[in-house]
């Protein structure tokens, strides 16, 4: 009996892991609204990590959350440590480029839940009826992540935060 459920488990184990090999060894996650305000208004709110806790999905994990705000707020170099619950995990985020008002790229260090290193970009471009926001993120896919990818679709997961902010981010910036 012992030696069935043994070799059952390690069939199970085998399988698991060669759908893990076959999921891709990067990934982009991108979700885009049109906002009714120009790039020069929604541009900051982006740009200075202090202004994210009115809109960021991710600010309202944790009420409890730590954060540590560095460097000049809107400027290449600032960045943005927290550490909160299970949920809002722990990780930093840096301004690496700034083109205004039209993109802005960050680094994405996450040390938890689940270690990883990512992009996250923003780029706003005028189209008719305002502005297209369109938040987005790429990054390599480790092994974890990729075993993680069998149980579940991480963009449509991580999809769904984004579609949440750039819905607050568009109602933060057509306030008048």
């Amino acid at each position: 009996m012992i030696k069935t459920v043994s070799i059952i488990l390690l069939v199970l184990l085998g399988a698991l892991l060669l759908m893990a090999s076959r999921q891709p060894d990067a990934f982009a996650i991108e979700r885009s609204v049109v906002v009714s305000a120009p790039a020069e208004v929604i541009y900051p709110k982006i740009a200075d990590l202090h202004q994210w806790r009115a809109w960021s999905p991710y600010e309202k994990l944790d009420a409890q959350m730590k954060k540590v705000f560095n460097g000049t707020p809107g400027a290449a170099g600032a960045s943005y440590y927290w550490s909160g619950n299970s949920k809002a995990g722990e990780g930093t985020i840096t301004v690496r480029e700034l083109m205004p008002p039209s993109k802005i790229t960050m680094q994405l260090d996450m040390l938890k839940p689940i270690e990883g290193h990512n992009v996250v970009e923003f780029n706003l471009e005028p189209t008719e009826g305002g502005t297209r926001v369109t938040w987005a993120m790429r990054g390599s896919n480790s092994v974890l992540a990729k075993i993680a990818g069998v149980f579940m679709n991480m963009d449509t997961m991580i999809g769904k935060d984004f579609e949440d902010g750039l819905a607050s981010l568009k109602t933060q910036a057509e306030m008048k």
